[in-house]
């Protein structure tokens, strides 16, 4: 479950900003990035989106390819690959996903790196209804990411500023074509 959110955080959120931020992750040179935003649809409809990563390289920026490999119950595993800009070459992770689902009140996609280009990948979705409203749904994505490959600077904050909005508004429009 997120943490409390102040009330001027809170109606940023309800104006639909994207707000992403970072947090220093012990023994790691590289940041935890943090996004916060509100989607204008119930959390069970996120998450059939969040849900099925098969589907996340029909509307995710930057998502080459992705598949389930298996699923069993609420343990799953994936793999996706990850479009890098050119000279770098595409990232490929093979993760173990735990779907913890509390219908109407919590919607988890927690995964861990099993294989693949990176040293590092570990990540959430938290879905939520967004201040007591159930038709709106508050998404906390967390991700930490260390490729095996150098990013430079300049590339890892174009994605904290450009990338991570732009996967919460492909998330945004995929729910209003598929369910409105």
């Amino acid at each position: 479950m997120p943490d409390a959110i102040d009330p001027a955080t809170l109606a940023r959120l309800a104006c639909g900003e994207v707000l992403v931020n970072t947090e220093a992750v012990a023994g790691s040179s590289s940041p935890r990035i943090v996004v916060r935003a509100v989607i204008d649809a119930p959390p069970e409809r996120v998450w059939d989106l969040v849900d099925k990563s098969a589907l996340y390289q029909t509307f995710m920026p930057r998502v080459k390819k992705s598949e389930e490999l298996t699923r069993q119950g609420d343990d799953i595993r994936t793999r996706v690959t990850v479009d890098m800009p050119f000279p770098l070459r595409n990232l490929t992770a093979t993760t173990q996903v735990r779907h913890t689902v509390e219908p109407g009140v919590s919607w988890v996609r927690a995964w861990k790196l099993e294989a693949g280009d990176y040293h590092h990948n570990e990540g959430s979705w938290t879905l939520t209804p967004f201040d007591g409203d159930a038709a709106r749904t508050l998404a906390l994505y967390q991700v930490h990411v260390v490729p095996k490959i150098p990013i430079p600077k300049r590339l890892q904050s174009v994605v904290q500023e450009k990338a991570m909005p732009g996967m919460i508004e492909a998330v945004r429009g995929e729910v209003r074509r598929r369910f409105r």
